[in-house]
């Protein structure tokens, strides 16, 4: 219990980050397709400054957080509790700045990169003479375009459902 609570909210920043991370190198590959790729260091470079990223975003919870037990009718029961030095107003701070960093600034982000990949995969028209297999190909990545928006919606609901709990 006392690891989750401390560390529960680096699970909700590394799932905004790393999102990010993936519609960010999508959006490379689809818009600017002859530069080359991350090489395996500079992935290796992305995924660690996202984890540290998502530490250093919610390490005011696990400073801050604490385990409370209750009593209810003879049944001791225990769960976490944030308690801010700052009081109520240093809690509400922080939940905004959470708001930003887990909601807006990804919901923005994702938003850009995936219009942007729709544009290019669905509008603009393929240079060169029609050919089957390409264009088969084609309809393929169109098909998973829809599945990557679906997995972003479903991602940016989820954590507005979160973020509304955890707010209220």
């Amino acid at each position: 219990m006392f690891l989750c609570c401390r560390y529960k909210a680096v699970s909700v920043f590394l799932s905004a980050f790393t999102m990010l991370a993936i519609s960010i190198d999508r959006y490379r590959a689809v818009i600017f397709p002859l530069r080359p790729r991350l090489t395996t260091t500079k992935a290796a470079v992305v995924i660690g400054a996202t984890w540290v990223l998502a530490a250093v975003a919610s390490l005011p919870v696990a400073i801050n957080a604490r385990i409370k037990a209750i009593d209810q009718h003879g049944d001791r029961r225990e769960f976490c509790d944030e308690i801010w030095p700052g009081g109520l107003d240093q809690r509400y701070a922080y939940s905004m700045a959470v708001m930003v960093l887990q909601y807006f600034l990804p919901l923005a982000i994702l938003s850009f990169t995936y219009v942007n990949i729709g544009v290019v995969i669905w509008v603009k028209r393929t240079p060169g003479e029609a050919e089957n297999t390409r264009d088969q190909r084609f309809a393929a990545s169109k098909r998973k375009v829809f599945y990557v928006r679906f997995y972003a919606l479903a991602f940016v609901f989820c954590i507005k459902l979160l973020l509304t709990y955890l707010l209220r």
